[in-house]
């Protein structure tokens, strides 16, 4: 059955279409990963803005030279000659001070801040630096608040609240520490490949539908193998070309930025992006954790594609619901008052793409005894989705009446 395999593979690759919307969506990754770098800007005084290469380069470099790890000591002294350079003038006023070394002083501001709660570079001044500034104390303190706050939807139960604090104590103290400029250009440009989701739409719809418009359905349902494995084989040539498709474009956009930015940084924790985030992981974990998301809900999105593509004979149909499954759910808002509407709304496709933000909540699902994260349930849900789709839709075209 390889052959067959071979065929259906190549019938999705040759479609004129296909080959269109593929090579333009590897020249959109290129185009805007490379804009990313390019429109990198470090501003270091009225007279000196650097960019692109340059600026990214510099920043790391001051960034690194700081110091290894953020110890309760260096964190103290740090602030503490931020605070007497600074003196009683507005921090927008010498924003030079900051320029070279923004990321860090965001993470100190952003670790004062209240959890639910926006900063300013002048958080930086009132911060009391006489007995230490307890970065990490604070950093469980909000922790703690949070959880015992809960959010909008409804408080958190003592599992829950167990659940987290246990991941939360884990993370290793104190933070190491280096720049994180090239690994986060490397997490923005995974995140986009969220957008190349349509494309995986666009190449999969035919599969079912196009043989009820060439009139072939007929033709394949009474062959030998007609409802056995050519439908299989349909099936699994579908996803091999998401596979494949999602790997390119993940090579494509990983690579340009390595190669222009290197690997320096892959294994700092990610709580260099935000100190609340309570998971174990390094950048390159996070980076690669994201894209097992993106291909994931590629997954997803080719079996939806598939089921519709077997019920509705219309390609147009299959593309206009993926695309309302994909982006319609950023249209719908959270409940102030419904706990369930916003946690079936946070497992949506466009709310659970961009894994940087969703790392930075608390939410969680709870089953019986058991308690699992937004990424955990996200996983079992979609994992869940397709292979019940893709059952299906194999179903689905099998029983369908030929000549109808």
């Amino acid at each position: 059955m390889k052959t067959i395999l071979g065929f259906e593979l190549k019938k999705i690759l040759c479609r004129k279409v296909n080959l269109i919307a593929i090579a333009l969506g590897l020249l959109l990754i290129v185009v805007s990963d490379i804009a990313l770098i390019v429109d990198s800007s470090l501003f270091l005084s009225e007279e000196t803005i650097l960019t692109g290469m340059e600026a990214i380069k510099v920043q790391s470099e001051t960034e690194s030279a700081l110091t290894t790890r953020l110890s309760e000591e260096f964190l103290t002294d740090f602030l503490r000659d931020y605070q007497r350079q600074i003196g009683d003038r507005p921090a927008e006023s010498d924003y030079s001070l900051i320029a070279p070394k923004s990321n860090l002083c965001a993470l100190i501001a952003s670790n004062y801040a209240e959890s639910s709660g926006s900063w300013n570079w002048e958080d930086l001044k009132t911060i009391d630096t006489e007995n230490g500034i307890g970065f990490y104390e604070k950093r469980m303190e909000k922790i703690a608040s949070l959880l015992d706050t809960g959010d909008a939807g409804g408080d958190y139960t003592d599992a829950e609240k167990a659940y987290w604090m246990q991941k939360a104590e884990a993370i290793e103290t104190p933070f190491e520490w280096g720049s994180t400029e090239g690994w986060d250009l490397i997490w923005t440009g995974i995140q986009s490949l969220f957008f190349q989701l349509f494309i995986v739409s666009l190449c999969i719809a035919p599969v079912f539908a196009g043989e009820y418009q060439n009139r072939t359905d007929a033709l394949i349902l009474s062959s030998r193998y007609g409802k056995t494995k050519l439908v299989h084989e349909k099936i699994l040539a579908s996803f091999l070309f998401t596979l494949l498709y999602v790997g390119l474009c993940s090579l494509v956009s990983v690579g340009i930025n390595i190669c222009m930015l290197g690997t320096a940084g892959w294994n700092l924790p990610v709580q260099l992006w935000d100190t609340m985030i309570p998971y174990r992981l390094t950048a390159a974990g996070a980076c690669a954790l994201n894209l097992a998301v993106i291909l994931l809900l590629a997954f997803v999105i080719t079996a939806i594609s598939l089921l519709l593509s077997a019920v509705c004979r219309s390609q147009m149909v299959v593309l206009a619901v993926d695309v309302l499954v994909l982006y319609g759910a950023a249209l719908l808002q959270p409940s102030k008052t419904s706990g369930l509407w916003n946690q079936v709304l946070d497992l949506l496709p466009v709310n659970s793409f961009n894994l940087s933000e969703v790392m930075r909540t608390y939410n969680s699902y709870q089953l019986g005894n058991a308690v699992l994260s937004w990424v955990e349930m996200l996983f079992v849900v979609y994992i869940l989705i397709t292979v019940l789709c893709t059952c299906c839709a194999g179903r689905s075209f099998r029983k369908c009446q030929v000549g109808r």
